[in-house]
């Protein structure tokens, strides 16, 4: 008789998996936290198990470290490549009457498998609590990469800003941010490698040895995860895929990209699943990530026949609330021995039929069936010869989750730190940025880039882009730090709270190349000659290493789902700038600034006369124009330095630009006194009043004599406190919110009424309930009364979408010449950053 063959995988492997209850308390189940990775869930127990066998022994190896009947949680778990050791992440339970800021923080444990023994990666109990560290994983040194709050470097920057260090929360300001840090395997060499101000989580050394991670993008009107891909030292950390794809679940249902999953042939998989899953299921797919940036987006010079995302296994499953008669899945784990297995968290479908819970198999139409309550177990499904064998059968009211098996696997390729750094940037905390052409988006450039270079075609003040600002998150501290109310982000929290990192100028090709403040998140706007936004605003945060240089070909648009921001281009089409053609003047340019092939105008001019540093100021001077051909275009210098009211905080320190330096803006202190600064002008020989362009002369609800009177243009620019909110100057709210027309009666405001009539205009009266007039004692209709709006002539987060105030100080505008240069940069830079009322937490007074 023939013996069956020895399955090691099934016969000598350990496996490993978390088992939590469905109900977290009576009636409180449980509900995973995509964006809150601190979330404290109690309750689970980590189980090894001695093999595959569904009758072989199992062990509890975590309750022992606490006492009996303590509720923790443990999630997160990984093999190493030997199989010799489980990672895992462990919260110790609650502590009694301790406020949420002081309870025990989420822990790396490891479990060694030939000494069976428990140990924490971090052994001193102080230095391990300092943050939540989770989501560990292997790479291929030996070293241990992972999510954590610490935000070492994060803090460390903070110093260097002259502000306490505290974690910062992300930008729901919910819980704390999450960041990749690196360690090594014995707990010390501890360093931040990303920089995000929501979470970065889950991860993956892919067989090329670069990590693949999930990025949540929550700037501003985004609120997504999505997969982002860096070298393990945080260089060249780029989004590679999802971000037009969160509509790419079962029925176009909403999804996020999670932990990504390596299969045994090195392809990338996922749990595709949306945050909300009813059934704690999912829709495993595999994701071409080589050739695509998106579900229906192939690279440059790819090409798809298939949407990049595919069902991983042969069974019909899906990520929504519908009855799959396949079941449900929760998670699974490839088998690295090539065999096409999978270690499955599945739970077969079962619904609710008069108080029974039957099998979908026994009902004929189960589309209008309630679901009975998911029994996930543990299966081995073969993709191969189409079989699923139990494991581990699931038990009522448990849910067995994150399978893994502890073989010896592969775990990809070595990559050392990126071997272009620059000691010298290193050194200053510093980068350099570099973008071919702000005019390209994907690969085709918005305007004539040949014409535009050339200056004898183009003078500057014809070019629609001039200058290139850098903006940065502010940090936003935990309460327990400093309660930031409300009323400090202003009229809109869109953009939270901003500080200006500078401005350079663009070259006439579109080009910019920069230094930039290393480990900071930025984002990009692109300035009109006035220094105001004329792109959208730009909803992802990057950031580079120090000593890093980072190339990109240009811009996006919103609605354009190309590949864009990718790691010199790849996987894009060609740039729209391709640079000198030899080694030659640009065309009809200077003929001392010789290009070398490929060069953009701002890598031959960075190379010639040192690489520009951000300034607080647009800055302009023509080297471009050849002087035997015509006059160079007349150098531009807009600085707040030329302020004669308070100057941004931060001016100064780009005297002798560092990596350090910021620009902030709050309203109290640097926009409402540009309305009571004295602008009053007067005759030379006789010192006679000419005029009073002084703002509030004009723009108040009392004269000179302290007469009530209408504010000219419905407006008002006092410090007075506001009838909208009481914390903000009337100004301040009069700019930038609608508010209703006022007329004088009896020396006193009043919101003037008018009779309100409908959209064909006609005059509309006072009516009951069903719509019947209502008369007045004489027998006549009562007019319908209403306010007259007066709108806001500002708008927060657009200074070119402010026309209604710009306009005046314009060309042949009622106000032209009442402001200078430097008040209107100031104007449109705290505008296009958001109109906060303040921009940083620590400037707000007590209250």
């Amino acid at each position: 008789m023939q013996q069956e063959p020895v399955d090691p995988v099934v016969q000598e492997i350990a496996l490993a998996f978390v088992e939590r209850p469905l109900l977290i308390s009576e009636d409180e189940p449980f509900a995973p936290q995509v964006f809150d990775p601190s979330a404290f869930n109690p309750g689970a127990r980590l189980i090894l198990k001695q093999n595959a066998f569904a009758d072989s022994p199992e062990r509890d190896l975590t309750s022992a470290l606490f006492p009996d009947d303590a509720l923790y949680d443990v999630k997160d778990l990984v093999a190493s490549p030997d199989g010799k050791t489980l990672l895992f992440a462990l919260r110790a339970p609650d502590i009694d009457n301790v406020p949420d800021e002081l309870q025990p923080k989420w822990d790396l444990w490891r479990y060694d498998v030939a000494s069976a023994s428990l140990s924490p990666l971090i052994a001193d109990q102080q230095q391990a609590q300092r943050g939540h560290d989770v989501s560990p994983a292997f790479l291929a040194d030996g070293r241990i990469i992972f999510s954590s709050t610490r935000q070492l470097k994060s803090r460390q920057i903070l110093l260097d800003e002259f502000k306490p260090q505290y974690t910062a929360l992300d930008e729901d300001l919910n819980a704390p941010a999450f960041n990749l840090h690196v360690i090594n395997a014995d707990g010390t060499g501890l360093e931040q490698l990303t920089f995000n101000l929501s979470h970065d989580l889950y991860p993956t050394l892919l067989p090329d040895g670069h990590i693949i991670y999930s990025r949540w993008d929550n700037q501003s009107d985004r609120n997504m995860l999505n997969w982002y891909q860096m070298r393990p030292d945080g260089t060249d950390n780029q989004l590679v895929y999802g971000w037009h794809s969160h509509n790419s679940g079962a029925e176009q249902s909403r999804v996020e990209f999670g932990k990504a999953i390596v299969l045994d042939d090195g392809s990338v998989s996922l749990a595709l699943s949306s945050v909300d899953a009813p059934y704690y299921n999912s829709w495993p797919q595999r994701i071409a990530i080589d050739i695509a940036s998106d579900n229906s987006q192939p690279l440059a010079g790819q090409t798809l026949v298939e949407p990049a995302q595919t069902p991983l296994f042969p069974w019909a499953f899906d990520n929504t609330g519908r009855t799959e008669r396949a079941g449900a899945i929760n998670s699974y784990v490839p088998l690295k021995d090539g065999s096409g297995r999978y270690l499955v968290s599945w739970s077969p479908c079962r619904l609710v039929v008069a108080e029974q819970v039957l099998s979908c198999a026994q009902v004929e139409d189960a589309s209008e069936l309630e679901l009975a309550q998911p029994l996930y177990g543990l299966w081995l499904f073969d993709t191969v010869k189409q079989t699923q064998v139990p494991v581990r059968p699931g038990q009522e009211g448990l849910l067995v989750s994150e399978p893994v098996v502890l073989q010896a696997y592969d775990n990809g390729a070595f990559l050392p730190a990126k071997p272009t750094l620059d000691t010298t940037l290193i050194d200053e905390n510093a980068a350099i940025l570099e973008i071919r052409s702000v005019y390209d988006f994907a690969g085709s450039s918005s305007v004539d880039l040949a014409s535009l270079a050339d200056p004898m075609q183009n003078t500057a003040s014809e070019r629609p882009v001039r200058y290139l600002r850098l903006v940065r998150g502010v940090p936003l501290p935990p309460e327990e730090v400093l309660d930031t109310p409300d009323f400090a982000f202003g009229v809109s929290r869109r953009q939270l709270m901003r500080d200006i990192l500078g401005t350079v100028a663009v070259e006439p090709d579109g080009s910019v190349l920069v230094k930039v403040p290393a480990d900071v998140p930025f984002n990009l706007a692109l300035l009109n000659a006035q220094g105001q936004a004329v792109s959208p605003l730009h909803q992802q945060w990057l950031s580079l290493r120090p000593g890093e240089t980072r190339s990109c070909n240009g811009c996006h648009t919103a609605d354009s789902t190309a590949p864009h921001g990718r790691v010199d281009g790849v996987g894009e089409a060609d740039p729209a700038n391709g640079g000198a053609g030899a080694m030659a003047p640009f065309a009809n340019a200077n003929p001392q600034l010789i290009a070398l092939p490929g060069e953009t105008m701002a890598q031959t001019a960075a190379r010639i006369n040192g690489v520009p540093e951000l300034d607080e100021a647009l800055r302009y001077i023509d080297i471009w124009t050849d002087p035997a051909r015509r006059a160079p275009d007349a150098a531009e210098l807009v600085s707040y330095q030329d302020l004669t009211t308070a100057l941004p905080v931060g001016v100064a320190c780009f005297e002798q630009w560092l990596a350090s330096c910021r620009l902030r803006i709050d309203y109290p202190t640097h926009i409402q006194p540009l309305w009571s600064l004295d602008r009053r002008r007067f005759d030379g020989q006789s010192n006679e009043l000419i005029a009073d362009n002084t703002c509030v002369s004009c723009h108040s609800r009392t004269d000179a004599d302290g007469n009530a009177r209408i504010p000219v243009a419905q407006l008002e620019l006092d410090a007075e406190p506001s009838d909208l909110e009481a914390a903000h100057y009337r100004s301040y709210r009069e700019l930038l919110s609608n508010d209703n027309e006022q007329e004088l009666v009896g020396g006193v405001l009043v919101d003037r009424l008018v009779q309100a009539t409908d959209a064909d205009g006609n005059l509309l009266f006072v009516t009951d309930e069903d719509g019947n007039l209502i008369l007045d004692d004489n027998g006549n209709p009562i007019p319908l009364m209403v306010t007259v709006t007066v709108n806001a002539s500002m708008r927060a987060g657009s200074a070119l979408q402010s026309t209604a105030f710009f306009s005046r100080f314009g060309q042949s505008g009622s106000h032209q010449g009442y402001l200078t240069a430097a008040e209107l940069k100031l104007l449109a830079d705290w505008l296009d950053i958001g109109a906060q009322y303040y921009n940083s937490p620590f400037a707000v007074p007590e209250q």
